[in-house]
């Protein structure tokens, strides 16, 4: 596989988080994307006719902003596409760039176009501050205090926009934060699921890589949360695994986590990150992570692909860009498979990465980041996007 772990940077959701995000750890996300991949399509000419068996649940695919933070327009558009779900980063080191109190201007902003066009948000906490470590792919575990400011956060963020949370209530004579940012009377949208971190089986994105140090991660966090939320879902790093033939890929990582005592208590949801060259490789990639669930006796947990994507730039050797035909066709084969798998794997979203080219390609680090878009960065539809939205609107 290529050296896409660069990717991450993906779920930025906000200009800031997103540039940091990738670049620090976690595409991010944080929403990113993890390891190495491609695709390939097919002109949308050739697919206008094509109709698939297949069912796809009314939630079950979403989108990932990139680099390029999600606008008013790209929110109305993602509704009209028939997408239910995003996946964004919410980046620690971009709420409390300095010690002491939260700046949630960015996130509120991103949350409230999307939650004024009915979509729920999948957040990806991850990125440590400067103040308390560096990089920001460093997770803060180094002492009491670095775990107790983390806790801090993540509690922090779910009192404000999960379940009940003060971005949706309104103050006494007041409208909610919510509804003043959005200048809307739509319907609160609450978070009631939270990512914790970014591809940590890749150092790129959590150092050092420890399935250990990340099981206690995950720890702290399903403590923070249940503090605000005691029904919220915690959802796990997608784990970055192309399925390449003969490579363990992330399996190694995943095993080791299961044998950490008691974890399995403290999450709800396993993600993957599929980036595999081809369709075969990713029914590898989902077979092999759903075996050695039921052999660690976790086979009723749901599994997310929290990231998924080709390229739609020239092909290369690597196989993670497919051209502009090579990328519809592959996604067309990819969502069905999974789709098609989603009992028998108990996949239950996926979610493409990204929804339109990024703006500025400097540190983007894959070969397929600058072309994975359905959208052209002005917008303009690719043959991957109609087939994308006519898989989102098949449920309907």
């Amino acid at each position: 596989m290529e050296q896409r772990q660069g990717q991450r940077s993906t779920s930025s959701t906000f200009a800031v988080a997103a540039a940091i995000c990738l670049a620090v750890a976690v595409s991010l996300f944080v929403l990113g994307a993890g390891s190495t991949v491609a695709a390939k399509g097919r002109n949308h000419h050739h697919h206008r006719h094509h109709h698939s068996g297949v069912h796809v649940p009314r939630e079950f695919l979403g989108v990932l902003s990139g680099p390029t933070p999600f606008d008013p327009t790209d929110a109305a558009k993602i509704k009209r596409t028939g997408v239910k779900t995003v996946r964004i980063g919410l980046p620690w080191l971009s709420v409390q760039r300095v010690r002491g109190p939260f700046d949630w201007a960015g996130s509120d902003r991103m949350i409230a176009r999307l939650a004024a066009n009915g979509i729920h948000i999948l957040p990806t906490l991850a990125g440590t501050p400067r103040w308390i470590a560096t990089p920001g792919t460093t997770p803060p575990l180094m002492n009491e205090a670095a775990q107790e400011a983390w806790q801090t956060f993540v509690t922090a963020a779910v009192r404000r926009y999960g379940d009940d949370g003060t971005f949706w209530r309104p103050s006494p004579g007041s409208t909610s934060p919510f509804h003043l940012e959005c200048g809307c009377d739509a319907r609160p949208v609450p978070i009631t699921a939270w990512q914790i971190w970014n591809e940590p089986n890749l150092r790129k994105y959590f150092r050092p890589k420890s399935p250990k140090q990340y099981a206690k991660l995950v720890k702290l966090s399903r403590t923070a949360i249940n503090q605000a939320d005691s029904t919220a879902k915690l959802v796990l790093a997608g784990l970055a695994d192309g399925g390449d033939p003969g490579k363990p890929g992330a399996i190694p990582y995943l095993k080791s986590f299961y044998r950490i005592p008691g974890i399995k208590q403290s999450f709800d949801v396993l993600a993957i990150h599929p980036y595999a060259r081809n369709v075969d490789n990713l029914r590898r990639v989902m077979k092999r992570f759903r075996s050695v669930m039921t052999k660690k006796h976790d086979k009723q947990t749901p599994l997310w692909v929290t990231e998924m994507g080709w390229g739609s730039g020239h092909p290369t050797r690597y196989g993670h860009t497919k051209g502009i035909r090579g990328q519809r066709k592959i996604l067309q084969k990819s969502i069905e498979l999974l789709a098609e798998k989603r009992k028998t794997w108990r996949v239950q979203h996926a979610y493409w990465f990204f929804w339109r080219d990024p703006k500025t390609t400097g540190h983007l680090s894959c070969s397929f980041c600058t072309s994975a878009g359905l959208l052209r960065q002005d917008r303009r539809p690719k043959p991957a996007y109609r087939a994308f939205k006519r898989l989102a609107n098949s449920a309907r």
